[in-house]
């Protein structure tokens, strides 16, 4: 991801980027509380711009700060008005939203006064570079790094200090010469990739982890409901490794990189070219421009 666009939405107003005084002494710089979203804006029209799944997007980032003790002063509906805002004023059409919720400075301690978040929204400019991010298709290696237990961890709020074994996982595939790590859930079956849900392709089924371990990921609800609009079956439920690997196709689905097929899973290669997946591809490119039928109200306009 490049540098962020010029202006930011802070607390109520659209400033230059960074133009936020925060210090060192920040509580959750020091305890990972910082609640965040990823949201992608598209063209509409000649000179407007929708957002996909805004809506459903703003309702987890309130669900994600209640989960963690995080106070918001704005309503979904405030804050999916604070994201349009933002790309107006940049003047940005397809672009990577970054809204985040954190406690700001003050006395350090798992005590901190006043639980009030401070919000702000960042956008980026993912036009340039966004064609090459679609196109990639990644080799997923399977992980020796368990994703958290939802035992220790609100796994189903978007936290910050939830990714820090994703990023552990992450550099160990690099290593090994991946494009990303599959991590499984403390049980033994599959979680989610670092950043990506995961899904397989087995004839006309797609086999969806139901792991509570993973994110509820907005991408892949909406590959589910795609995928039933078109005549497919949907198996959610637990899922092991192996019966992944057994898959005739299997995708990873994320804001950013949209649903894309994997080349390989260690040794075991995947049809990146299976029907199904085309189709499935085709039909999520086409809501997220807000042209499949029966899905454009995923398309949120100013």
């Amino acid at each position: 991801m490049n540098e962020p666009a010029k202006l930011m939405w802070w607390q109520g107003s659209v400033v230059p980027a960074g133009d936020t005084a925060l210090t060192l002494a920040n509580h959750s710089l020091h305890y990972g509380l910082c609640v965040f979203e990823g949201l992608s804006a598209f063209p509409s029209g000649r000179e407007g711009h929708h957002v996909f799944r805004l809506e459903e997007h703003m309702t987890r980032f309130a669900e994600s700060c209640r989960l963690v003790g995080l106070s918001l002063a704005q309503s979904p509906a405030e804050l999916a008005a604070a994201c349009h805002e933002t790309l107006t004023a940049n003047g940005l059409r397809r672009a990577y939203l970054r809204p985040v919720a954190f406690l700001g400075d003050g006395v350090l301690g798992l005590a901190a006064p006043g639980s009030e978040a401070q919000v702000a929204v960042l956008a980026f400019d993912v036009s340039s570079f966004d064609a090459v991010i679609r196109a990639q298709q990644p080799r997923l290696t399977l992980s020796p790094v368990a994703r958290l237990s939802p035992h220790a961890f609100p796994t189903k709020a978007k936290v910050s200090a939830g990714y820090l074994g994703s990023r552990i996982a992450w550099m160990d595939a690099q290593r090994r010469g991946y494009d990303d790590a599959l991590l499984l859930d403390d049980t033994g079956f599959v979680a989610e990739c670092t950043v990506q849900n995961v899904f397989g392709v087995r004839g006309r089924t797609l086999l969806v982890p139901d792991s509570p371990a993973a994110l509820d990921g907005i991408t892949v609800a909406s590959v589910i409901e795609i995928a039933g609009g078109l005549g497919y079956e949907v198996d959610r439920g637990p899922l092991t490794a192996a019966a992944l690997s057994a898959c005739d196709a299997v995708c990873v689905a994320s804001t950013a990189g949209g649903v894309r097929p994997v080349r390989c899973l260690d040794d075991t290669a995947f049809d990146t070219g299976n029907a199904v997946v085309a189709e499935i591809v085709r039909a999520y490119g086409r809501a997220e421009l807000g042209l499949l039928p029966g899905r454009e109200r995923w398309a949120a306009r100013p």
